[in-house]
């Protein structure tokens, strides 16, 4: 269900270099049912918030600076309320080596670049292969 709807955000991304507001909503919503059926007992126990803390500690600086748009740093949160600490350090991981490649083949000399594509192929990496 996440991939399907990273891929969505990246078609947004993509085409627009821009994220709805909308979607990233729509997305909480689907993380806090995810978290609700994984954990009855323990809904918000269950999430490991030192992934949290450190998607923060590395995304809103690079906010600060322009490094990352605001949608790569509310999606980023909202994936890390998802995952575990071992699974965002390597979603992270996958992400920037997915960008870098990108930006080398496709985007160099451009200002930006939309980086939910990254992302997602972090995503698909870190659930599927490792």
């Amino acid at each position: 269900m996440f991939v399907l709807f990273m891929i969505v955000l990246s078609c947004f991304d993509l085409k627009y270099m821009k994220v709805p507001n909308w979607t990233l909503i729509l997305l909480t919503f689907f993380v806090v049912v995810f978290r609700y059926f994984e954990c009855k007992d323990c809904f918000l126990y269950g999430v490991d918030f030192s992934a949290v803390i450190f998607v923060a500690l590395i995304t809103l600086p690079g906010l600060m600076v322009s490094v990352f748009g605001a949608a790569d740093v509310k999606l980023l949160l909202i994936l890390s309320f998802a995952f575990s600490f071992s699974q965002m350090l390597n979603l992270l991981f996958y992400s920037f080596i997915a960008f870098a490649l990108y930006w080398s083949l496709f985007a160099r000399g451009q200002k930006e670049a939309p980086f939910v594509p990254s992302i997602l192929v972090g995503m698909v990496v870190t659930l599927w292969v490792v």
